[in-house]
């Protein structure tokens, strides 16, 4: 899954500036569409023709590494079994793709880095990782405290 999630990114990264924004207004289309079904949308304003879309790209960025930050931090935790170990290997090594991913995308045409890209993968590394990281706290004390409750038991027989 992370393979295919980070493929998918350089994927993404690959087209050009017009590829990228056409697949984004189209998502953006879409979803605009599905809105109006439920709300009175302006579709002139301007927040809908131009800011939607930019908004929904930042999106994007957010959701694309909050679900590699989390997939890196579920495959550590199943790997070490620890915690606090898998979540900060995550935090460091996943934030690494969005600089790259950010580098490669010199090479497309019409594409320009961002810095803000950068913090914006980043925040959602660190909220993936946090709720892989507070799922896999609560789940490992549970069976501490199912173990102690046994061994409580097996002492008072």
């Amino acid at each position: 899954m992370l393979v295919f999630l980070v493929f998918l990114s350089w994927k993404l990264s690959s087209q050009t500036g017009a590829q990228s924004n056409h697949l984004s207004i189209r998502i953006a289309d879409q979803m605009i569409d599905w809105l109006d079904r439920y709300f009175d949308l302006d579709r002139g304003d301007m927040f809908w023709k131009v800011t939607f879309n930019q908004l929904l790209r930042k999106a994007a960025h957010f959701i694309e590494y909050a679900l590699i930050g989390t997939v890196m931090c579920i495959m550590l935790n199943i790997a070490f079994n620890r915690v606090v170990p898998a979540a900060v290997i995550s935090v460091l090594l996943s934030p690494l793709f969005g600089i790259i991913d950010e580098y490669h995308q010199r090479f497309s045409a019409m594409r320009t880095p961002r810095i803000l890209d950068i913090y914006i993968d980043t925040a959602g590394v660190l909220t993936g990782v946090l709720l892989v990281t507070l799922l896999f706290g609560i789940v490992h004390y549970i069976k501490k405290l199912k173990r102690r409750i046994w061994e409580l038991e097996q002492r008072n027989k």
